[in-house]
């Protein structure tokens, strides 16, 4: 009886939510399917339950070759890219050997700006991979050897993915001419999407997001700030659009933010409001789940299952036992390529982790002790079950 009270009351909160979002013009006859959701309550467990092929890579290198952030990171089958927050790309195999570290591109000048980062995305692909550099994409072989350069001119700091023959390029809202009504949002080639309607939109924002997720098996998504609407995107166009509906506690007022004028009411705002869900974030498709993270002051990662819509609170996730009651991701950091999510530790995790060992009087592993040694982040990759 006391599951069913809790059940309906659950429902009653679900059923009073406005779900007034950003105002998004878009063609009204795609599918557009409704899903409700508390995070608290999403399902949770432990890593022994819910994760399987669990591994912490140390990443390996000298005092001279420590790093000592992350800012972007991919992988493949047998390499492991990374990107500092200064744009310094350091290459490893799937042990954690280093393979090679690039500073620098080969014929071009460096940037003179401090904050400039010398590469700003990294895409693996058949033959190595390329790392995007301003005007230019650097390409290099597997082992890190430098091939050549291609421009990149028209795509300089774009939000894009390309499926197939098709580029799909995203635009952040913006105070342009005040006799236009309507702003483009997201194109697929020349063709304008979506459009953000003008008199009815938040067209101000200071929150960052990575609003196109990779192409993955020829389908992306996209997302946008102050909606927690998503886009399935495919080569021919949207194939489908999510919506998702939170309690009220986690859904922006937008009459209040559209109040928003500069940074400072923006944080006076986002303060008071902490548990407000702001977009879907960080969005990736992995085999049969959608992995995002809700965007908000604290992150919180989902894995919904397209088949069942069963919906797994990544974040709500307890180490145990098998993972030597250590964490199995970063909490504002978690990728997938398709066969893998993968996330990263840092040191500092890993002693947090053997003091509650220590506090909880559970043996200290060996893999602990191995990891303790590392200076650099320990790379972690595992699927979900």
């Amino acid at each position: 009886m006391r599951t069913i009270i809790l059940l309906l009351a659950m429902l009653s909160i679900l059923s009073k939510i406005d779900a007034k979002g950003q105002n998004l013009i878009y063609a009204k006859d795609i599918p557009t399917e409704k899903l409700r959701i508390i995070p608290e309550t999403t399902q949770g467990g432990t890593v022994s339950e819910l994760l399987t092929d669990l591994e912490y890579i140390p990443l390996k290198g000298n005092k001279n070759q420590l790093l000592n952030d992350v800012y972007e990171m991919d992988c493949t089958a047998d390499r492991i890219g990374i990107l500092t927050w200064k744009g310094i790309f350091h290459l490893y195999d799937i042990e954690g050997n280093l393979l090679k570290i690039i500073d620098n591109v080969i014929g071009q000048k460096q940037e003179k700006e401090k904050w400039a980062l010398l590469f700003h995305n990294i895409q693996f692909n058949k033959l190595g991979f390329e790392l995007s550099h301003g005007y230019i994409k650097a390409r290099y072989d597997i082992n890190g050897n430098f091939i050549d350069t291609t421009s990149n001119r028209n795509n300089k700091w774009d939000n894009a993915t390309q499926i197939g023959t098709k580029k799909w390029t995203y635009y952040s809202p913006g105070l342009n001419d005040p006799k236009i009504k309507t702003i483009d949002a997201l194109k697929l080639g020349d063709s304008v999407i979506v459009k953000y309607e003008k008199l009815d939109s938040v067209l101000i924002s200071y929150g960052v997001h990575q609003p196109l997720s990779p192409n993955i098996n020829n389908q992306a998504y996209a997302s946008f700030d102050y909606t927690t609407k998503l886009f399935e995107l495919d080569s021919s166009g949207i194939s489908k659009v999510y919506q998702f509906v939170f309690p009220l506690k986690n859904t922006v007022n937008l009459d209040e933010v559209r109040k928003v004028k500069d940074y400072t009411s923006y944080m006076h705002y986002y303060n008071a409001h902490r548990e407000e869900i702001r977009t879907l974030d960080k969005v990736a498709n992995y085999k049969n789940y959608l992995i995002m993270e809700l965007k908000k002051s604290d992150s919180f990662w989902i894995a919904l299952n397209l088949s069942n819509k069963r919906i797994i609170g990544l974040t709500n996730i307890l180490p145990d036992k098998s993972s030597d009651y250590l964490k199995f991701m970063s909490g504002d950091f978690l990728r997938s390529n398709g066969e893998y999510l993968f996330s990263f530790l840092s040191p500092q995790d890993i002693r947090i982790a053997i003091s509650k060992s220590k506090e909880e009087f559970h043996p200290v592993s060996e893999r602990l002790k191995a990891l303790e040694k590392s200076n650099n982040p320990v790379f972690v990759r595992f699927k979900l079950k």
